[in-house]
Parts: C-alpha cells; sequence; structure tokens
C-alpha cells in the first residue's frame, strides 16, 4: 500500500517498502465513493495522513464483499472506512478513530416506531445492506426479520415503498444518499426516536503487512498533529456538513 522514506515524525519513524501501500474501501457515501472527492472521506483522511507520515498510498473503491475475500489473500494492504469489530481485529491492526458517526432506525413519515433495546425490534421487518456491519448485538441478532439488499438507497426506498417497516444506517450515510440519490425521499421517511450505536470510523491494516504497526503508529501520530492545528476537521467538512 505504500512506499515509505525513512522519516521521523513525533518521534515515530516510518520504514522503507517496496510497494506502494494499496488502501480500499468499499462504496459508502460519504465516507468512500467512486465519484466522490478525493475518492470519500475515509480514503481522502488516508491518503492525505499517510502521505504527510512519509508514505506513498493508492486508493480504490471496491465492492465489499470482493474488499473483505481480497483482504484475507492480501490484495489490499489497508481498509478504509471500518467501525470497530473484534472478527476483523483478528487479522487487522485498527488505526486511531478519525470520524464519530451515529447508527440510527430509519422509519416511514407519521410512524412512531419505539426502541429500547435490540430485542425491541422483534416485531419489525428490517432491512440490512449485504455484509455490513452496524452494532455487535443487532449484527449477532438472527432473530430479527432482516431483509438483505445491495445498498442503502435501496433499503431507504423500501421504507418508503411500505415493504419493510425500518432500515437502519450511519446518519450520515443516510443523509448523504436521500440528498444525491433521491432527494423525494426526504418527505417518505425519518429517523426514529434513539440511537442504536455511536461508531467511530477506522482505518485498518493488514497484520501481515511489513511494518504494519509502525505504519498504524505513524498515522495515529500524524492524525494527532491534524487534529491539533485543525487541518483534519478542515478535511473532513470537505465531505460531511454538521
Amino acid at each position: 500500500m505504500f512506499v515509505a522514506l525513512w522519516v521521523t515524525l513525533c518521534g515515530v519513524t516510518a520504514t522503507a517498502q517496496t510497494a506502494p501501500l494499496l488502501a480500499a474501501a468499499d462504496e459508502w457515501p460519504p465516507f468512500s465513493g467512486v465519484d466522490l472527492p478525493g475518492q470519500g472521506m475515509s480514503l481522502d483522511v488516508i491518503h492525505t495522513v499517510l502521505t504527510e507520515a512519509g508514505y506513498d498510498v493508492t486508493t480504490r473503491v471496491v465492492p465489499w464483499a470482493r474488499l473483505m475475500g481480497d483482504a484475507d489473500i492480501g490484495q489490499f494492504d489497508i481498509i478504509g472506512s471500518l467501525f470497530a469489530d473484534p472478527e476483523l481485529e483478528e487479522y487487522l491492526i485498527y488505526s486511531d478513530p478519525f470520524f464519530l458517526t451515529e447508527v440510527r432506525l430509519v422509519q416511514p413519515v407519521g410512524e412512531t416506531y419505539a426502541f429500547t433495546t435490540v430485542a425491541d425490534l422483534r416485531p419489525f421487518s428490517i432491512a440490512v445492506g449485504d455484509g455490513f456491519l452496524y452494532e455487535d448485538e443487532f449484527d449477532r441478532a438472527t432473530y430479527l426479520e432482516k431483509h438483505v439488499v445491495t445498498t442503502t438507497l435501496q433499503a431507504i426506498q423500501m421504507v418508503a415503498a411500505g415493504r419493510v417497516d425500518l432500515t437502519l444506517d450511519s446518519v450520515d450515510v443516510v443523509r448523504h444518499t436521500i440528498t444525491h440519490d433521491d432527494p423525494n425521499l426526504k418527505d417518505r421517511v425519518t429517523f426514529a426516536d434513539g440511537v442504536l450505536a455511536r461508531q467511530d470510523i477506522h482505518m485498518a491494516i493488514r497484520r501481515d503487512v511489513e511494518g504494519s504497526q509502525e505504519i498504524v503508529d505513524a498515522f495515529n501520530a500524524t492524525l494527532a498533529k491534524m487534529r491539533r492545528d485543525g487541518r483534519l476537521e478542515t478535511l473532513l467538512m470537505r465531505h460531511v456538513q454538521r
């Protein structure tokens, strides 16, 4: 994923690599997307931070299923747009987070579905993305009526059409999807009360990449520097307005 020069930043030394680092994420606007500025927030942050830390990084947007499969066989060095997941940590080292988002349920306008726990969602049909990670308990809840879809847009449209009761995603993803892909949905769906989860957005690097821990340390040190001097906030706001 990157060619690293011998540089020292905030006490962290990058080690030389033989090829550029390849960072990849799935199509998940505004965090990642082929047609987004910098290919989305996540890949933009990863590229910017690691470049400043002295690494040569290329980025790519690929389908989630391919991304996870290729990560296992070493096609991609760095995975972006990730929530923390214990299973992925078996072969990935996570960086410090660079953004916090809320995962909320989406319901039709006029409904007032209520929940306190994941188990409260038993009566409802819920559209979920194929392979998407939302929140640990929800992801493991096989007793829920989940309808697997390909995209967030498809899931929201199903809610608007009454084909399912609910869907869920990052509020930033839902807002971006409605604004850019189908503005008519704005008057047809709304967020249900309550927050299912607050999730940090990370990058992660394969543990078997040479110097993986040093790369993460360099990323974290540079990220902290950019957070202190305000450049990180400026970069994030290219992609998300709050």
